[in-house]
């Protein structure tokens, strides 16, 4: 690959992972089994890169469509037409480009629930924070925190650097979390979410295990509680004990040595970090955003109950993210009739508006019960809007009468 045989594209993709590899003192490039790859690289670099190139090696799937933008339904969600009018010829032009060389157009951030299904202990490429530690902490796969280019690459050769949490020695837990008065079995959304951006902001870059979290904790619950790990920190794994492939019990994720740090986390702790999104608002809810990470086909249905025989208020919106393949599914259960019928927006995008947050002019406060959506949605808007958290119920009922209130 490296000179050539295969390929300009794959010449030049080999080339970056050989010095990237280099500077993180990898010993070798290793095989993966999939990739998960960004569509947002400028169409002329994703040329650059499969110049001669037949298909990609592995499968690959696709993050959802960047800035909240979807070429479909844009116009429902009050993105500008001159926002997107720049983007359709591009968009376009990249999904050509994709799909001619075989990418998977799933334009989900969980890959998991279109098919890409590593097993544990295997070598992955996969772009996105949420996708990232999801795979390394509930699949037991192994990824880095890839980015753009080198997931690129590795998606067109098909090969990673061995480095990182792909070795078992950068895998072990470094910081352990306590429970104290928490009651599982009914925290809310919101709840979980607390407990994963809390945590997030004391770990930074170290690896966590969760100690006392039930093991019939599944995907809905999980994905709250690890996606903002990453966003208030930049935690790659995190281990629950009898959940994580690796974390059968707690000395075995710590790797039998002691933590660097005992973290524990109550009712205090929880309350306090919702409180930085529950700020004093005079002003209705405007926008309602649900799906940072993408709902799955559970949390549509309950969507669809809570709007069945409703309507989205006159003055507000709701923006629900789910993959395509979710969609289809919720279309076919009746879910997507019942929230469309009601004035919710179903759209395959990145619901925390990441990088240029085209947010319609009138929107001036946001519900979400998305730690990552809320950090994200302030850090890009420089206070243009509010952005409140609370739990997925009362999220919709201020989609229904704009009221802020928060339980």
């Amino acid at each position: 690959m490296a000179v050539g045989k295969y390929g300009k594209g794959i010449e030049k993709a080999i080339n970056v992972l050989i010095k990237f590899g280099n500077t993180f003192g990898a010993e070798k490039l290793i095989k993966i089994t999939s990739a998960h790859a960004m569509p947002k690289e400028p169409p002329e670099l994703l040329l650059e890169f499969s110049e001669g190139l037949i298909g990609v090696p592995v499968l690959t799937t696709l993050h959802p469509l960047m800035s909240v933008f979807s070429p479909d339904k844009y116009k429902e969600m009050g993105i500008k037409n001159d926002f997107a009018q720049e983007e359709l010829p591009i968009c376009k032009k990249r999904a050509e480009m994709h799909q001619k060389l075989g990418f998977n157009r799933t334009y989900s951030c969980l890959p998991f629930l279109a098919g890409n299904i590593p097993r544990p202990g295997e070598s992955i490429s996969w772009i996105g924070s949420c996708a990232q530690i999801f795979a390394n902490s509930y699949l037991g796969a192994r990824t880095n925190r890839d980015g753009t280019i080198i997931n690129l690459c590795s998606a067109i050769t098909g090969r990673t650097p061995y480095c990182g949490l792909h070795l078992d020695e950068n895998r072990y837990a470094k910081l352990l979390v306590k429970f104290d008065g928490i009651d599982f079995d009914n925290v809310t959304d919101s709840d979980i979410g607390a407990i994963g951006y809390y945590i997030g902001a004391i770990a930074m870059n170290r690896n966590v295990v969760f100690d006392g979290i039930p093991r019939d904790y599944g995907i809905d619950k999980l994905k709250y509680l690890m996606a903002p790990l990453s966003t208030s920190g930049s935690v790659s794994i995190c281990h629950v004990v009898g959940i994580t492939p690796e974390a059968p019990d707690l000395q075995t994720a710590l790797g039998g040595k002691k933590p660097e740090e005992v973290v524990t986390v109550g009712p205090r702790e929880m309350l306090a970090t919702k409180q930085e999104f529950m700020g004093t608002f005079k002003n209705k809810v405007d926008l309602v955003i649900i799906g940072c990470p993408h709902t799955t086909i559970e949390e549509i249905k309950g969507i669809a109950w809570l709007l069945n025989g409703k309507r989205i208020g006159k003055n507000q919106r709701l923006w629900i993210g789910t993959g395509e393949q979710n969609y289809q599914l919720a279309k076919i259960m009746g879910y997507a009739n019942i929230i469309e019928k009601a004035g919710g927006v179903i759209s395959s995008t990145c619901m925390a508006t990441i990088p240029d947050s085209p947010l319609p002019e009138d929107v001036r406060v946001i519900k979400t019960n998305s730690y990552k959506a809320a950090h994200y949605i302030e850090s890009f808007q420089k206070g243009k809007v509010s952005v409140i958290i609370d739990d997925l119920a009362n999220c919709i009922k201020s989609a229904i009468t704009g009221d802020v209130e928060v339980i």
